[in-house]
């Protein structure tokens, strides 16, 4: 058989806890078709003496929400053997936003994740509102795999605004909140990130409005995802392992 593309002789570790090993891989319309000592031609040849050969890494913890819209390679990851990147962590996403509130969302996730503000307002190029409109931003643009949560923080702004940073919400603002997630993991979202560290603040010096919400209301935001049978969810709390798995497992 004939390959499109025969990697020869590289250091082969598959991800499975196999002990590494050397082999050609022969790569047939970008699957691969076979690995071992191949002596078919093909149309490229790489030689990887010397060379690791491995899946690509997945890196499930990012924050390229804002630079994927005009890096879609998701620069320096990719340039470090990683091909899916998973964003929308610790409750920032840039999605969904109401119109003139795109500075509340891009400066929390720059205080918090130390990203040039700039960067995010003259970078990023705003015109969706809900989080499906960014996803469909990002359509055959990407350059590697991209996964997004949504934000918890992103998500409260959306529905109760400048008030999110201070308070509890009432039972009639989570039904909305809930509302708002369902819409965003049915347009495509993983899951939906919290956050919980009180250091945690925007520019403006004001917690994430995340970190404002009770635990009765976190809960019934992951009640959205049991009633969907979909999704993930992230959450961080730095005030001890024991309060973080409490949370987690209520949670889950």
């Amino acid at each position: 058989m004939k390959f499109d593309l025969l990697i020869k002789n590289g250091t082969i570790v598959d991800g499975t806890g196999k002990a590494a090993y050397i082999a050609d891989i022969g790569i047939i319309g970008g699957l691969i078709a076979d690995i071992g000592n191949l002596d078919s031609s093909a149309d490229r040849v790489i030689d990887a003496t010397n060379h690791t050969v491995a899946p690509g890494f997945i890196d499930h913890h990012t924050h390229y929400d804002g630079q994927v819209t005009f890096d879609p390679l998701c620069t320096f990851s990719c340039f470090n053997g990683v091909t899916t990147v998973v964003s929308g962590n610790c409750s920032l996403t840039l999605a969904p936003v109401r119109p003139g509130d795109e500075t509340a969302l891009a400066g929390m996730l720059a205080k918090v994740e130390a990203i040039p503000y700039d960067v995010l307002i003259n970078g990023v190029p705003w015109g969706w509102s809900t989080f499906g409109e960014y996803l469909e931003s990002l359509d055959n643009k990407l350059g590697i795999n991209y996964g997004v949560m949504v934000g918890h923080s992103a998500i409260r702004r959306w529905v109760m605004g400048e008030e999110s940073h201070d308070r509890t919400a009432t039972g009639e603002e989570i039904e909305a909140i809930q509302d708002a997630i369902r819409e965003s993991i049915e347009a495509g979202a993983l899951g939906i990130s919290f956050d919980r560290n009180p250091r945690h603040v925007g520019l403006d010096g004001r917690p994430l409005p995340s970190n404002v919400a009770s635990l009765d209301e976190l809960y019934s935001v992951a009640s959205t995802l049991k009633e969907l049978d979909t999704g993930v969810i992230q959450v961080g709390d730095p005030l001890g392992q024991e309060l973080s798995d409490e949370i987690c497992t209520k949670i889950s």
